[in-house]
């Protein structure tokens, strides 16, 4: 009876322990995120998984191109994911559908090919300011982005999308050098 509460309080102890580095690695390294929307097709789709790298390991190197999870402005119950297109002191004009950053045009391959559809919004042209990012989705015409609320402050950002884990098949890693 001795050695069987023994196991059962070692087996206790390691779950305990398991448990807390989890937590800890959660918490300050690494997440994973369930997509919900189109905004960021044809890279990453409604209901697609990801491993999200937390903020702290990138801070001082957000890069154009970077795909990032962040509280849009307002709120801290909601969860964005989108694309940087431009970073601080950068000024931008979105014009025709087309993204200008520092008064040259930005190819963008990885946008949704279709036809853009002209809207009003708030945040067409403009200067970045020092400690911020403009970001924008891939499918513009279906994600509420900095077009519409504004920039996107570095201290909103909650991580930077590492790995799209899910579907399987669809496994990639986000790199941009």
């Amino acid at each position: 009876m001795k050695k069987i509460k023994s196991i059962i309080l070692e087996w206790i102890e390691i779950i305990a322990i398991a448990f807390i580095i989890a937590l800890v690695v959660e918490t300050f390294f690494f997440s994973f995120a369930v997509v919900q929307g189109q905004s960021m097709e044809p890279t990453i789709s409604n209901k697609d998984r990801l491993l999200v790298v937390k903020y702290p390991f990138f801070r001082n190197s957000i890069k154009e191109g970077d795909i990032v999870v962040f509280n849009p402005p307002g709120t801290t119950d909601e969860i964005f994911i989108k694309r940087v297109v431009a970073k601080g002191t950068d000024s931008f004009t979105i014009s025709d559908g087309c993204l200008f950053i520092n008064n040259e045009e930005v190819a963008e391959d990885y946008i949704y090919e279709d036809e853009y559809l002209e809207r009003s919004y708030q945040f067409i042209n403009g200067v970045i300011p020092k400690d911020a990012v403009f970001v924008l989705g891939d499918n513009r015409n279906d994600s509420n982005d900095s077009r519409s609320f504004g920039y996107i402050h570095k201290n909103q950002i909650i991580g930077k999308a590492a790995i799209k884990i899910w579907p399987i098949r669809e496994v990639r890693v986000f790199l941009n050098p």
